[in-house]
């Protein structure tokens, strides 16, 4: 059901954002296609208007200048004004900019659709049903701008994927992760979704982090890490108290002697500089989709997603059952690596039976799937887990799991686990 509240509020977020910061929310908006004709207040659209004017004229962009153009055009300048200072006292920062326009960007698609819609419907009352189904047609077609506006033809594809194999031939392959059993097959490539799949303990979460870490530290590649289990600041004392060799543990418990807080203070030095994103507060599909298009812009190839499962619903889909708000999660990820030729690593819970919990379109939209087992054999002395190949798109499904070991906040390949196992007993 139409909320006009809802649509007040957007609406005033998208102003507000423009005024605090032009620029930052010009840029924002443009992965949008936000245009006049998507904002329902006839304030928002004259002060939206005036602002890309200005700003398409290299001129200063505030609420004095916007206030000014409008009023030249005779304009009511003092409810312009007013709309102004009420949009800036809603908004309380531009950087949630995106989130904003592609709530906007929604709205208005959902307006338009119900306006093609009730004019089908209100045509079945004196047209035959056959005549009104291919105008509706007509109409659903002609309602997407371009279709093709975002396509190639065969030839450039083809060109691309050639450039894409000399690439690799050249030395110059995927991602490297620091995993030989995605190493090998050239690590992880642009637009790749992959799934990390386990129960509760089965250290899911530990490989994705330490292939993040890899990346992010010795490749030097900026990522993202969008986590729904731990705050911003547990990440990174987990992190640095990995990086440094101490323990967590001990500095929690106020332990930490001065060798651990020398150590610890070396490791902050080198992870501060990782080129890292990283938020707790992107949980919904939506807010995903918009901080995820705001890391890419910012250079980020790598994204990690822990877990797929804690995403929440955006408030169309608060009605909709927890399997098909777990697909439209899972969906929604895939069409931003395809669509912004970004990698993704998904981690997602699993249900008793060993299956992807929620919802079985999670794997159909990965590309590879590693599901993470600890068997019955792991102990202190043994920290085996094992690691599943479940999903190739574009392979052989090897026939046995790969031992890991867990040593702190990392897992061991058989030969690190041999040295670190050698270097013990010295």
């Amino acid at each position: 059901m139409k909320n006009p509240d809802i649509e007040d509020d957007i609406e005033l977020s998208i102003i507000g954002s423009l005024m605090l910061d032009p620029r930052h929310a010009a840029d924002e908006m443009a992965d949008f296609s936000i245009s006049e004709d998507m904002f329902q207040t006839e304030a928002a659209r004259l002060i939206f208007g005036a602002a890309r004017a200005l700003a398409a004229e290299k001129k200063p962009v505030d609420p004095i200048t916007v206030r000014d153009r409008l009023r030249s055009s005779k304009t009511d300048g003092r409810g312009i004004s007013a709309y102004i200072m009420d949009a800036i006292d809603r908004t309380p920062t531009a950087a949630h900019t995106a989130y904003y326009a592609q709530l906007l960007r929604q709205r208005h698609a959902a307006r338009r659709l119900r306006a093609i819609l009730r004019d089908a419907d209100r045509s079945l009352d004196d047209q035959p049903a056959d005549m009104v189904q291919a105008s509706l047609m007509r109409a659903l077609e002609k309602n997407d701008a371009d279709p093709i506006r975002d396509g190639i033809t065969f030839k450039e594809a083809t060109d691309r994927a050639v450039d894409t194999f000399k690439r690799i031939a050249s030395g110059d392959p995927g991602i490297m992760t620091g995993m030989p059993f995605l190493d090998s097959a050239g690590g992880i490539q642009p637009g790749e979704m992959i799934v990390i799949s386990g129960k509760a303990g089965s250290c899911k979460t530990t490989l994705a982090k330490q292939i993040l870490s890899h990346v992010c530290g010795a490749s030097g590649i900026p990522s993202a890490l969008l986590t729904f289990e731990m705050t911003e600041e547990q990440i990174a004392a987990l992190t640095l108290t990995d990086q440094s060799g101490t323990s967590y543990r001990k500095f929690m418990a106020g332990a930490a002697d001065k060798a651990d807080w020398d150590a610890l203070f070396v490791a902050k030095a080198k992870a501060e500089k990782w080129p890292l994103f990283i938020t707790g507060k992107a949980r919904t599909p939506s807010r995903l989709s918009a901080y995820v298009r705001k890391v890419v812009r910012a250079g980020a190839r790598l994204i990690v997603l822990d877990y797929l499962q804690a995403c929440q619903p955006d408030p169309n889909m608060l009605k909709a059952n927890i399997e098909q708000q777990v697909t439209y999660a899972s969906n929604t990820i895939r069409d931003l690596a395809v669509t912004l030729g970004v990698s993704f690593i998904v981690v997602s819970t699993e249900s008793r039976e060993g299956e992807l919990r929620y919802s079985d379109a999670i794997r159909y939209d990965a590309w590879k799937w590693f599901r993470m087992i600890q068997p019955e054999e792991n102990n202190e002395d043994n920290p085996v887990y094992h690691l599943e190949v479940r999903k190739l798109r574009f392979g052989i499904l090897p026939r046995s799991v790969r031992p890991l070991y867990r040593v702190g906040q990392r897992l061991l390949t058989d030969a690190e686990w041999a040295e670190h196992c050698a270097r013990r007993r010295r």
